[in-house]
């Protein structure tokens, strides 16, 4: 055989590999199967869970749901970048429909997966049949879960197992995410009086600034460590102290923040009395013309 002869077998061959290559890809795959097929309609909303366990969530606290329920929310946040962990966070929906900005959501805990985005996106409408879970809060932050036992030998609240996931959400058709709305918020509604009414809840910040210009979001090594890092932001002409969070297991912990005002998107959440913003991703970031 020629050495000419020789080469186009080869060429031909890395062809049909290419072609089988490209149809598996194109392969349409389904990752429905991995949650519910129906848990049935929705019987209360996120507000209504709130209030009935308001107590419980305040004291940081937790408390198994006995009673049959259903609760229906959309995702405004997930773990698309790192920065937030084994949980996806949703939000209720008004009468027509729209996404409810008056009220804040609640956290949804789910382990055993770690790309929680790609079954839950931003926009994707969901139901939980709450029986047999459990709900409390975390800084009073609510959320719902599962109890574990933590290094320490406490109990915590944590996310639910990846097998309970499997039983109790349910998909409601496909994302739309057009329809997951920011609430604009100023400086001025970030008080201790607002803090459960505005968290947890997707919101944007306009005419801002991040503090720390030229340092990372976090990767602050201290002795071999990595800290999670907090950062001012101004907010028109109005600085609210350490509001920006952001965790080491972010894609983006060890980016540069750059200066100038921007337009900041985030998942405004609460640890205690404190305010904590967590961006989605880096996209939640609009840089500004200067």
């Amino acid at each position: 055989m020629t050495m000419k002869k020789h080469l186009i077998k080869i060429f031909a061959g890395l062809l049909v590999l290419a072609s089988c290559m490209n149809d598996y890809d194109d392969e349409i795959v389904s990752n429905d199967e991995f949650t519910a097929t129906n848990v049935g309609e929705p019987t209360t909303t996120i507000s209504a869970l709130r209030s009935t366990y308001s107590s419980v969530i305040s004291n940081s606290s937790y408390e198994k749901i006995t009673e049959d329920a259903v609760v229906e929310g959309v995702v405004v946040a997930n773990d698309v970048s790192g920065n937030i962990y084994q949980f996806i966070y949703i939000q209720g929906m008004n009468a027509d429909g729209t996404l409810n900005t008056s009220e804040g959501g609640i956290g949804v805990g789910i382990k055993g997966l770690g790309c929680l985005y790609t079954l839950f996106p931003v926009g994707q409408k969901i139901r939980i049949n709450l029986k047999g879970l459990w709900i409390g809060g975390y800084g009073a932050s609510p959320r719902i879960g599962m109890p574990y036992i933590n290094t320490n030998g406490s109990m915590r609240l944590g996310p639910m197992p990846f097998a309970t996931m499997q039983t109790n959400i349910q998909k409601v058709g496909t994302p739309v995410p057009d329809m997951v709305q920011a609430r604009p918020v100023v400086a001025s509604e970030l008080t201790v009086n607002n803090i459960t009414r505005l968290t947890p809840m997707l919101v944007v910040l306009n005419n801002a600034q991040i503090s720390d210009v030229g340092w990372p979001y976090a990767h602050w090594e201290v002795g071999g460590d990595t800290y999670s890092e907090y950062h001012d932001i101004t907010i028109g002409n109005t600085t609210v102290k350490q509001l920006l969070y952001t965790s080491t297991s972010a894609q983006f912990a060890g980016d540069t923040i750059r200066a100038g005002r921007k337009t900041i998107y985030g998942l405004l959440g609460r640890y205690s009395s404190s305010y904590q913003l967590s961006l989605r991703s880096l996209d939640d970031i609009v840089e500004l013309e200067k």
